[in-house]
């Protein structure tokens, strides 16, 4: 009789914990939508409501070279923008930031470059050049690449990029700049 009362025991204790596995199984199945049904319900859900809108900055073309001898390729990348506003929410401008990367293309025992980007022009759509409003120089040795990150344009409301206009030894380069 004990040992009746002792499998009946366990085999009760065994059923209610798969009974409460499969409920927590179908609870959890029931609260988090699976993902086709998020992807279906809401088509925008990577990108939350409240974030500050951003765009694609391409440069065209996006290498170039600069110099008297062509001694310096230039090459402009991970650039991105994005809107700003004031604490009201009045759209004040966007801001611009891109890398260049700056390869020397002097023979090894040649010489430096200093690269200084204080010198570049951007163009806008109405007319008007702005100067960077953060950047970052270097120098490059003989044979080298280095990279100049955090190069950043303030254009006021409005305003779209057209041209990034680079300047090295007296030698000057223009390229497109297209914002979606």
């Amino acid at each position: 009789m004990k040992r009746i009362i002792l499998v009946s025991s366990v085999a009760l204790m065994v059923a209610l914990a798969a009974c409460k596995g499969k409920n927590k199984t179908e609870n959890a199945d029931q609260q988090a939508p699976s993902s086709e049904q998020q992807s279906e319900s809401t088509p925008a859900a990577s990108t939350p409501a409240n974030e500050p809108k951003t765009f694609a900055i391409t440069f065209a073309p996006d290498s170039v070279f600069l110099g008297k001898k062509k001694e310096v390729f230039v090459r402009l990348k991970n650039a991105k923008g994005i809107e700003l506003a004031d604490p009201d929410g009045k759209v004040t401008g966007t801001e611009i930031t891109y890398e260049i990367e700056v390869t020397n293309k002097n023979a090894v025992g040649g010489n430096g470059i200093f690269f200084n980007p204080n010198d570049f022009r951007l163009q806008l759509d109405n007319g008007n050049n702005l100067t960077h409003d953060n950047y970052n120089t270097v120098n490059v040795d003989a044979e080298s690449t280095k990279t100049s990150e955090e190069n950043k344009f303030k254009l006021p409301a409005g305003a779209k990029p057209k041209n990034l206009n680079l300047f090295y030894d007296e030698t000057r380069v223009s390229v497109g700049v297209e914002m979606k």
